[in-house]
């Protein structure tokens, strides 16, 4: 992970590098994309792509945490002790989804395939980058429903890990590899009550 620093001249350079590696990855894929090519796209030259990322590995997670930070930071939710948990948790999914099914998103998923069958080692990095961190949000989401006592207790981990199966099930399989169409509004908000009634069915907190 690169750390931003630098006169701002080297940052616009460094935003503009991260912008054609983010366009190039997904349309190319993760070893038909040369460092050329992003130079060529950012307008720099290749030693300037180098002297901000060490190699194309160091880019492309720099450029997969970028996109995964542009779309969770806006997508966290803080609850209060008067909060509507129902609309919140509504809410949450409804984000959650708009960011799973994003064209991006799931071309960055074919692209977590790829790099998994091989067994690189940029695939841990890369599911840190982008799972792991929409992860951690719910994980917070739910840590506050605990402390507010809008559900039962339990590791925020698991709930998570439930909520999200629940949420896209088999369809999601299918829509990665092409089987089906990315769900449709009324399907989404479908899909969404019917994991919420039955993550309540567990969490629902007993009175």
């Amino acid at each position: 992970m690169q750390i931003n620093s630098g006169r701002p001249k080297d940052l616009e350079k460094r935003a503009k590098i991260l912008q054609a590696a983010k366009s190039i990855f997904l349309k190319m894929g993760y070893h038909a994309t040369n460092m050329n090519q992003i130079a060529k796209e950012a307008g720099v030259t290749k030693l300037t792509v180098y002297n901000h990322f060490q190699d194309k590995g160091n880019l492309f997670i720099c450029a997969i945490e970028e996109s995964c930070e542009e779309s969770i930071r806006t997508k966290q939710i803080e609850l209060t002790a008067d909060a509507d948990f129902k609309q919140a948790l509504v809410l949450m999914c409804q984000r959650a989804l708009s960011i799973i099914y994003l064209p991006e998103a799931l071309k960055l998923d074919c692209l977590l395939f790829e790099l998994a069958a091989e067994q690189s080692p940029l695939t841990q990095q890369f599911f840190d980058a982008s799972h792991t961190r929409m992860c951690n949000v719910w994980c917070d989401f739910f840590e506050q429903a605990i402390a507010f006592k809008f559900i039962r207790a339990d590791e925020p981990l698991k709930q998570t890990e439930l909520m999200i199966s629940l949420m896209l099930g088999i369809r999601h399989q299918q829509v990665l590899l092409g089987l089906a169409p990315v769900p449709t509004a009324t399907e989404i908000n479908q899909m969404i009550e019917q994991a919420i009634e039955i993550f309540m069915l567990k969490y629902q907190p007993i009175n």
